[in-house]
């Protein structure tokens, strides 16, 4: 998303793509390796509920990604002058995101 605003060299998201692809995957190689043997099939997975199809499962998760990502954007744009804490404005958002998703379209189950 950086490199289509130009805010990173394409060169540098790569990098950036690829160091946090290969940080996501020893993040689960050291999970799977601490947790209880028969407790890591699904572990950290979000599973659709029953009744919601893929389609709105990724329809929603199109939604709460375009939220946030959006939320980052505005409140780390200094040409704006927005005042006030940015984290928290972030915070509340993913916040906000995830409630709506998993209590009102039971997208994970619980």
């Amino acid at each position: 998303m950086l490199s289509v605003s130009e805010c990173v060299e394409r060169c540098s998201a790569v990098f950036y793509i690829v160091l946090q692809s290969l940080g996501a995957v020893v993040g689960a190689a050291v999970l799977k390796a601490v947790s209880v043997s028969g407790t890591n099939e699904a572990l950290g997975t979000p599973v659709p509920s029953a009744g919601v199809t893929q389609a709105q499962a990724f329809i929603i998760e199109l939604i709460i990604s375009f939220v946030l990502v959006l939320t980052v954007f505005a409140t780390c744009d200094s040409l704006r002058g927005i005042g006030g804490s940015g984290p928290l404005a972030i915070g509340l958002s993913i916040s906000m995101c995830h409630l709506w998703a998993v209590r009102h379209r039971r997208l994970y189950a619980l």
